[in-house]
């Protein structure tokens, strides 16, 4: 038999196991690295803890809690930080996960549990029988099974945050649409980003040491903008199919800790007065507290200089002046992304192209 295991830290000789009710307000899923530094080092502070320190407290009934989750992992850690910025009252809970999972499942999916395990328990018991082979359909009531399944569709579907709307429209009509959902209203959130932009320079031959050279000249903010058109082109081109709807956001749905919050990002390119600066476009449900917030900005900076952006850079884009290669970021001066705010608030630093061209 398969056996069950569960990682756990027994008391010796406990005195009691008395309980209080510990509700949980949120769940927040941390990187496997923080998760593990938390468990071993109960006592330090952590953004997550610092976000929703005013969801815990305790009162005459409960612990008012959050549960922080290792997001490749199974196991938890249940807080209440009693206003302060580290865990003041923790528990360790093992294979958290399922009890998460658990804690989403709808009524539906309950039921078609159980009817799996009647009809287990039903084919087992004629199987003592020599009875050897069996028609599902006989076994199992199907009209019912998609019934639950529609619902367990609808319930799951209005659990989530970015719905605003989902309903079971069944007529009983063949053919006709038996599920209404609307969407709630998405917010727009941009992040700009410098680019570093290189062209180049058409292969000489060098006499002297018998070879063609080949280089590079790194295009000004004034020569940038003129290929805003080639640059834009190129990125919509590179898009896989994947993308259509939520961009690189699509290969992001198990980064937990913003996930449930981001529908799409698009990466772009935006004149800003006289620079072109890369963009995120990122269309939002809800609104984000600062260790959402924050994620979201490491991820993004990941995917200029590692993800997206390292592979969109190798890709040339051709133009009449020659081939160029477009980074969203920069090693070399002072890299950082912006919003839209900050970005229309910093100054303006004049490149000398802008002051030759004045």
């Amino acid at each position: 038999m398969k056996k069950f295991f569960m990682n756990g830290k027994l008391t010796h000789k406990a005195s009691d196991h008395n309980t209080k009710r510990c509700e949980v307000e949120k769940w927040v899923f941390l990187p496997h690295s923080d998760f593990e530094k938390l468990k071993a080092n109960p006592y330090q502070e952590h953004e997550a803890i610092t976000a929703a320190r005013d969801l815990m407290y305790e009162d005459k009934n409960a612990y008012h809690c959050i549960m922080l989750l290792d997001e490749y992992g199974d196991d938890g850690l249940l807080i209440e930080a009693e206003g302060f910025d580290y865990p003041r009252l923790s528990m360790f809970v093992p294979d958290a996960k399922s009890i998460y999972d658990r804690y989403q499942t709808s009524e539906p999916e309950i039921k078609l549990h159980d009817m799996i395990k009647d009809t287990v328990e039903k084919i087992a018991e004629l199987a003592h029988t020599d009875k050897t082979d069996f028609t599902s359909a006989d076994m199992i009531n199907m009209d019912e099974v998609e019934s639950l399944v529609k619902n367990a569709i609808v319930q799951q579907l209005a659990q989530r945050d970015d719905i605003k709307i989902a309903e079971n429209t069944d007529i009983g009509v063949e053919f006709q649409s038996d599920i209404h959902v609307e969407a709630k209203e998405l917010t727009e959130l941009k992040f700009y980003c410098p680019l570093n932009i290189q062209r180049e320079i058409r292969p000489s031959f060098d006499e002297d040491e018998d070879e063609f050279l080949d280089d590079t000249e790194e295009l000004s903010d004034y020569e940038s903008l003129e290929y805003e058109s080639e640059i834009s082109s190129a990125i919509e081109a590179y898009q896989c199919d994947e993308e259509e709807n939520c961009g690189i956001m699509a290969y992001l749905g198990d980064r937990k800790r913003f996930a449930d919050k981001v529908y799409s990002i698009f990466p772009s390119v935006e004149k800003v007065g006289d620079r072109l600066l890369g963009v995120f476009i990122c269309q939002i449900c809800g609104e984000l507290d600062s260790y959402e917030y924050d994620e979201l900005l490491q991820e993004l900076s990941g995917q200029a200089s590692d993800g997206w952006g390292e592979g969109f850079e190798q890709h040339e884009i051709h133009t009449p002046e020659g081939d160029i290669h477009v980074s969203f970021y920069d090693t070399n001066g002072a890299w950082e992304l912006m919003t839209e705010k900050e970005v229309k608030a910093a100054p303006v630093l004049p490149s000398e192209d802008v002051e030759l061209r004045m």
